[in-house]
């Protein structure tokens, strides 16, 4: 009778062990649905953002790969662009993009669609004027 009480011990140790197992199997699934989701960040992106003097600027910013082109236009002011290049680099875990080489702000958080233009510290703006900070792909 003691062999049965210790089979059946065994049996239920044995199981719960497979069932951690099983758990472990279904998070890591998880994960590699949410990478597979992500989507691709390459396109033009354009939008009017606000200036400290003036109307404004015409942004465009194009991704492709690691590299970025970006143009600015001030509006009112050139209807010379101001044209800069170079790579970026993405933080997939906070979906920030850093354009390398540009002055600050040069942070931008990518959304479905968006490049959402981020303050010096790499926050997002907020207030009555947050929406005019959004970049959209083209």
């Amino acid at each position: 009778m003691k062999k049965i009480y210790w089979l059946l011990g065994i049996a239920i140790l044995l199981a719960s062990c497979n069932m951690k197992k099983d758990d472990t199997k279904d998070s890591v699934i998880v994960e590699e649905e949410t990478i597979v989701v992500t989507e691709p960040l390459d396109g033009l992106y354009e939008g009017k953002l606000p200036a400290a003097s003036g109307e404004g600027m015409d942004v465009k910013i194009t991704l492709s790969g690691n590299t970025y082109a970006k143009s600015i236009t001030y509006i009112g002011k050139s209807d010379e662009p101001i044209e800069t290049s170079g790579e970026f680099i993405w933080d997939e875990g906070d979906s920030i993009i850093t354009l390398v080489g540009e002055e600050a702000p040069n942070k931008y958080l990518a959304g479905e669609n968006t490049l959402t233009h981020l303050d010096v510290d790499g926050n997002i703006i907020a207030g009555d004027l947050a929406d005019m900070y959004i970049l959209r792909k083209k």
